[in-house]
């Protein structure tokens, strides 16, 4: 399978790495090609003629964001080529188009700040260029590198609690590894919400790994809205919680890490035992 990647930050280098343990021939587009990784065909964003014959051709997941402007800059170039391409096409999207509650595939988005009315906006236009787009609903993305036990660690353990407020999670490998499924089963599924769907707040999942570890207690910061920045606002003030029928149901996946103090426990070893 050849499998074109746009951007090459954090989840689209796990991709891409998973993508070659399973045989695809890989491509990664990206406006900084740095520390390439072997057996990855790289192109820069700007080389149109190349990046069009690859996005008209080759199955596609797009990781990119939107710009300062609120406009995805993928569609804004290759538009064109997305609309021509006959193969799957994924757009990682977030949960932030959605409300507050539970919330499945189903749900009708209700997003209710700024960041959350882009994304919808941007998934709407990925649709229009392309309908047989399949937009994946991504919940907070943590794994190596990246999670709250990094600060932890270096002596901040502060932590923001809010009454009632539940994180929805999901560790990087199981978004690539959901992706090749999606892949591999031929899906055809428009909305996905990827998320661990298992509920547990962010302080007691580091309550969780500081006693299992002996370390120290992590310090309660209630949470106010007047003291935090807008980004802390968009995640606190709403409060959902992600469910996926179609994991569930109908892909049968298998989640690597489903329970989020426990891979918690494990990323902090890691960092312990390397430290």
């Amino acid at each position: 399978m050849k499998l074109t990647i746009i951007g090459n930050g954090y989840s689209a280098q796990y991709l891409a790495k998973d993508a070659l343990r399973y045989g695809c021939d890989v491509s990664i587009i990206t406006r900084n090609i740095a520390n390439p990784e072997k057996n990855i065909h790289y192109l820069n964003f700007f080389d149109t003629n190349n990046v069009e014959k690859k996005l008209t051709n080759e199955n596609v997941v797009s990781t990119v964001p939107f710009n300062d402007a609120g406009l995805d800059p993928v569609l804004k170039k290759y538009r064109e080529s997305i609309s021509l391409n006959k193969n799957v096409i994924i757009y990682y999207s977030a949960t932030s188009v959605y409300g507050s509650g539970v919330v499945n595939e189903n749900s009708i988005p209700s997003p209710k700040f700024k960041r959350g009315l882009i994304r919808l906006c941007c998934e709407k236009e990925w649709i229009k260029a392309n309908p047989n787009t399949s937009i994946f609903r991504i919940s907070g993305i943590y794994g190596p590198d990246r999670h709250p036990m990094i600060k932890y660690l270096k002596g901040d353990n502060e932590i923001i609690v809010k009454k009632d407020y539940i994180s929805n999670r999901i560790h990087v490998e199981d978004l690539s590894s959901l992706t090749l499924q999606f892949f591999k089963n031929n899906c055809k599924e428009k909305i996905l919400n990827i998320s661990d769907q298992k509920k547990i707040s962010n302080y007691d999942a580091i309550k969780f790994v500081c006693n299992e570890l002996n370390l120290v207690e992590p310090k309660v910061v209630r949470y106010d809205s007047k003291k935090v920045s807008k980004i802390l606002k968009t995640f606190y003030e709403v409060s959902r919680t992600v469910k996926s029928n179609i994991i569930n149901h109908k892909i049968s996946y298998q989640f690597k890490y489903p329970d989020y103090k426990l891979a918690l426990l494990g990323l902090t070893k890691s960092l312990l035992d390397n430290g």
